[in-house]
């Protein structure tokens, strides 16, 4: 009779570790490792710094995204705005972090907002991408720079605005 105890025992402590290692195994799937944001908005700053010494900058900003917030942000994003109005000739964007994220933005002109630039998909790698722009964006006197992370789990997207303050 002990024999069947022990075996019982056995039997019960070997089910409770490979519960617990199963348990533990899916809890390390399902949370993505945190992103370091110190490190991150780190290389946002460098790109900028590096990019505000070009003759056509208009400006710049960068914003912590995170997954499921939506595009254009409630919270606005970053808001540039101009004195007079500029013409927009390109937008220049990077994401640092792991994953995907979404990037967009919308822009005024006179006192309305106009529209939004087409989105686009960034993988989080820190290369540079260039928002398509059919035409030059003209009379702009503000542009919203927005993004949400679709995979991972935190991203900064950093984005430098070029083109020319147009002449009255």
């Amino acid at each position: 009779m002990p024999d069947a105890t022990l075996t019982a025992m056995r039997r019960h402590r070997s089910l409770l570790v490979i519960s617990v290692a199963l348990a533990v195994s899916l809890s390390s799937c399902a949370s993505s490792p945190e992103l370091d944001w110190e490190a991150a908005q780190s290389q946002a700053d460098a790109f900028i710094d590096a990019s505000s010494t070009s003759a056509s900058f208009l400006g710049s900003g960068s914003l912590q995204a995170v997954p499921n917030a939506e595009v254009p942000r409630e919270d606005g994003g970053v808001t540039l705005t101009y004195p007079s109005e500029v013409r927009i000739d390109g937008i220049s964007v990077v994401c640092f972090g792991a994953g995907e994220a979404l990037f967009g933005a919308t822009v005024r002109s006179g006192s309305s907002w106009i529209g939004s630039v087409d989105s686009i998909t960034l993988t989080c790698d820190g290369e540079v991408h260039t928002v398509p722009l059919s035409v030059p964006l003209e009379r702009i006197n503000a542009i919203i720079l927005n993004g949400t992370v679709e995979k991972g789990a935190g991203a900064v997207i950093a984005a430098v605005i070029t083109g020319a303050a147009e002449r009255t």
